[in-house]
């Protein structure tokens, strides 16, 4: 992928004139709002009355006042993308998630917060076959039940630089759309999708994407490493917790001490529980859980074999999740600190973005790593019982429920139609029937009246 990759987005249009008019309510909430926070940190005594005042303002404050000034300058519904490499969950294959990261102010919102978008589409290609698939986003972060089938564009740059992606900042959703799906269903699918717009008018915009290859190289944000870290974790637990019929025969035979085989017990317990936080909780929420399991494996004095086997595994998780929390933390701080040199650095160069959309995709970085877990990021196969029901009541209703909104409007501007039409077919007869009794009454005054034939003669 190329530093300056373009992607066509398909927003409503009726969204970027619904934000027009958000954006000016929201500029002087803002400016409110900066204030305010200014005015606390100015009042603060010492530091410890500084950190109080970042607490109360919570971990979103830097997301907040990025997407906010944005807001305050930008363009409606201005958006970056970026795209995050990700290792898939069998070893042929490979995903890439794009995230559109979007200056939006949620509507009319009541109050200034969480004025950021950032949705996804979710890209696998495997490397033998050369099979490309993709799942959307469908709504409210739930991705499509089955994806879509994008081989015949290739490589994943033919995707992107093809298809168009559809914003749709209202129901949280993002869905890439093939101009000319080959096959049948894609077709069929497409069509639904453009009954269920009904008529609604789309603007196209061109936006920059930063290729994965950037954010690996150039950002030094390696992704790819942490995510491969955990399935391989994974991996390995998965193979020590099968070879329990050999264990048990083992413990039959004597052949393992007890204290060994509860520890090892208890070893595979925890990491069960520590694979579940790394699939289910956020990056960032994670830091303390690894390094404790960490800890407790390498200052282990007599370890078993089992604890030998996963400590690699652990070390490197360890490194590779610290690694991209303090990068994050970094170019978030050096995007506010040192400005200047943030915006002219080599990873923008060829990408037409302004200077606070730069910053919006630094702060982007860190603001996925403190709400987004790395099942919702790329890996819906693994979402919780919740995450899959939202997906399968997302992708079973979605589409149905606009089309059939999209079959009320249709309804409603047909009856709306009728009674228009029959309204100006009342007033014409109205306009008809008067003009008729006007004639009439015109044509009474000008004929003279008869007389009676005596008088005449």
């Amino acid at each position: 992928m190329s530093c300056s990759m373009k992607v066509k987005l398909k927003i409503e249009t009726q969204w970027l004139d619904l934000e027009r008019k958000s954006m000016m309510k929201m500029q002087e909430r803002y400016r409110l709002w900066e204030q305010e926070t200014l005015k606390k940190a100015r009042d603060a005594k010492d530091l410890r009355g500084l950190r109080e005042v970042f607490y109360q303002l919570g971990d979103r404050w830097e997301w907040d006042q990025t997407t906010g000034a944005w807001l305050s300058s930008g363009e409606p519904l201005d958006t970056v993308g970026l795209v995050l490499r990700m290792p898939g969950l069998q070893e042929d294959k490979e995903r890439y998630v794009v995230y559109a990261v979007m200056a939006y102010s949620k509507g009319l919102t009541s109050k200034f917060d969480h004025l950021g978008d950032k949705e996804r589409v979710i890209l696998e290609r495997d490397r033998k076959t050369g099979e490309i698939v993709c799942w959307s986003t469908t709504g409210h972060g739930a991705v499509d039940i089955f994806p879509i089938d994008l081989t015949s564009l290739f490589t994943v740059e033919n995707v992107l630089s093809n298809c168009f992606i559809v914003a749709q900042p209202g129901d949280h959703a993002l869905r890439l759309e093939d101009p000319v799906p080959p096959e049948l269903l894609p077709q069929l699918a497409k069509r639904l999708w453009e009954i269920a717009g009904g008529d609604k008018r789309f603007t196209i915009k061109t936006i920059d994407v930063l290729a994965f290859k950037d954010v690996e190289e150039l950002l030094d944000f390696r992704f790819h490493r942490y995510a491969n870290a955990v399935i391989e974790l994974e991996r390995t637990w998965t193979t020590l917790k099968g070879n329990t019929a050999a264990k048990a025969k083992e413990i039959v035979l004597d052949e393992i001490p007890k204290h060994i085989e509860s520890k090892d017990r208890n070893t595979l317990r925890r990491t069960e529980g520590l694979l579940h936080i790394l699939w289910f909780k956020p990056p960032i929420e994670q830091l303390v859980a690894v390094r404790k399991a960490y800890d407790e494996i390498s200052s282990e004095p007599t370890p078993t074999k089992i604890q030998v086997e996963l400590q690699p595994y652990l070390g490197e998780l360890l490194y590779s999740l610290a690694d991209i929390i303090e990068k994050a933390k970094y170019l978030k701080w050096k995007s506010v600190i040192e400005k200047k040199e943030f915006r002219e650095s080599d990873v923008f160069r060829g990408l037409e973005l302004s200077g606070l959309a730069k910053e919006a995709m630094a702060v982007a970085l860190d603001d996925i790593l403190r709400e987004h877990s790395l099942s919702y990021i790329g890996y819906p196969e693994r979402a919780t019982i919740r995450g899959k029901i939202m997906r399968t009541l997302f992708g079973v209703s979605i589409l149905p429920t606009r089309l059939l909104l999209s079959f009320m409007r249709s309804v409603v501007r047909a009856l709306l139609g009728a009674a228009v039409l029959s309204y100006r077919l009342l007033l014409s007869f109205a306009d008809r029937l008067q003009g008729g009794r006007n004639r009439k009454e015109r044509s009474e005054k000008e004929t003279p009246g008869s007389k009676p034939t005596d008088e005449s003669s």
